[in-house]
């Protein structure tokens, strides 16, 4: 609620500001353009068909695996549905500037991604405020994202995109040039329970009633290298998770508490094949460490999972005209759970299973797109999108397969 209002009061505020300021600035790390602002709002309508209706135990949540529109909404499923993005910048005297984004959709619902003030001295900088650990190149708040939904899962699915999210935190960055290449490197310390910003994110798991985040930290650097004379440019970014919880005894079950350590690396590049033609290959790993466990005066169970996540990316984007664009992406998602349980017998903790690959599943999305900017604010997105999905549970000896397609359009205005 805090937030809310102070997301609100900026909003408010900044809109006032930005109404006569055209100006721009090559501002390093904040990827805005100084007293400018950018609202975008719109509708999304999909059709989907998938192999699976729904999803059950029995197989293995084929529906949602396929990482179509409909899978793991944070609010109820509707289509169509509504979408808005903000973001803004405004400069404040010679070195202060003041940043904000916010987002709102049915797939990672409403979020303050950045409430910032960047205090820049020479070629170095501070960030405070709610902030962006920079562990990604998603395209949520890109004024000319050629998709309606994102392929990658760590973009648009929930669960994943926290586990690069924003959080109230400092980051510190530095800029300089080597040769042909303008160099960008940021380091932050990340709080997400500070401000009750994200009292119930955590990563990658599901958190039980009755349970209560004790502690949660992130630490991560990044560091991006542009050419100055073609525009490629390189991406590499690696983030720290710390992360416990607690959950009460509820109906004389035993308590249980969590501990997940989890890293998330990111590589990216970004460059033109002809004038025409861009491409951007991506690679975005998650290895995650869970130790839940069991106790009461004479039990014990403890839980070890390893958790693997990995998605390959390669999308190529053909600027037709000043109007439209064509696009065709690839998506490798890969899951890998690893779980090992342990009971204390005679006092000591003793594994009494251990599976490989349990469970393991490969989902692939193949995507094409047409954008078109019809001018006066208004752009339509027109995606289709083909997903597989291939699962193996070690433990249950079960191999099964899913598929679907899906086709949608968005409406959007930029004001």
């Amino acid at each position: 609620m805090f937030l809310k209002k102070v997301a609100s009061l900026i909003c408010i505020l900044t809109g006032s500001a930005f109404a006569q300021i055209t100006a721009e600035t090559e501002h390093q790390w904040t990827d805005d353009a100084v007293g400018s602002h950018s609202l975008q709002v719109g509708v999304d309508a999909w059709h989907i068909d998938t192999s699976a209706s729904e999803d059950t135990t029995a197989n293995m949540n084929s529906l949602s695996r396929l990482q179509l529109a409909n899978s793991y909404p944070v609010w109820s499923y509707r289509n169509p549905s509504e979408w808005a993005r903000f973001e803004g910048a405004i400069r404040v005297g010679r070195d202060l500037l003041l940043s904000m984004k916010y987002r709102s959709d049915q797939s990672t619902g409403s979020r303050l991604d950045e409430a910032s003030v960047d205090w820049a001295f020479h070629t170095y900088g501070v960030k405070l405020g709610v902030v962006d650990p920079k562990i990604s190149w998603c395209r949520t708040y890109d004024v000319d994202s050629p998709w309606v939904r994102e392929n990658n899962p760590f973009c648009s699915i929930q669960p994943l995109n926290f586990t690069k999210g924003s959080a109230p935190g400092a980051q510190t960055y530095a800029n300089f040039i080597v040769s042909d290449y303008s160099i960008q490197a940021i380091a932050g310390l990340y709080r997400p329970l500070w401000l009750n910003y994200a009292p119930k994110e955590s990563p990658t798991i599901t958190l039980a009633s009755h349970s209560t985040i004790t502690s949660h930290t992130k630490s991560g650097i990044a560091v991006s290298a542009t050419n100055l004379r073609n525009g490629t440019e390189f991406r590499l970014s690696f983030l720290r998770d710390d992360f416990t919880s607690n959950r009460e005894s509820i109906n004389q079950s035993v308590p249980y508490s969590n501990a997940v350590h989890s890293e998330v690396m990111f590589l990216g590049a970004n460059w033109y094949a002809t004038p025409k033609i861009a491409l951007r290959a991506t690679y975005f790993t998650y290895a995650g460490h869970l130790t839940r466990t069991k106790r009461d005066s004479v039990h014990y169970v403890s839980l070890d999972k390893l958790s693997a996540y990995k998605a390959k990316s390669l999308e190529a984007n053909y600027q037709v005209n000043a109007r439209d664009v064509m696009s065709v992406a690839r998506v490798v998602y890969d899951f890998t759970g690893n779980p090992d349980n342990y009971e204390l017998q005679l006092g000591v903790p003793v594994l009494i299973s251990s599976y490989q690959g349990v469970p393991h599943f490969v989902t692939t999305n193949m995507s094409v797109s047409w954008r078109r900017d019809w001018g006066g604010g208004f752009f339509t997105v027109a995606q289709f999108s083909k997903a597989m999905t291939d699962q193996h549970d070690a433990s249950l000896n079960k191999h099964l397969s899913s598929d679907g397609k899906a086709l949608g359009l968005r409406l959007g205005y930029r004001f």
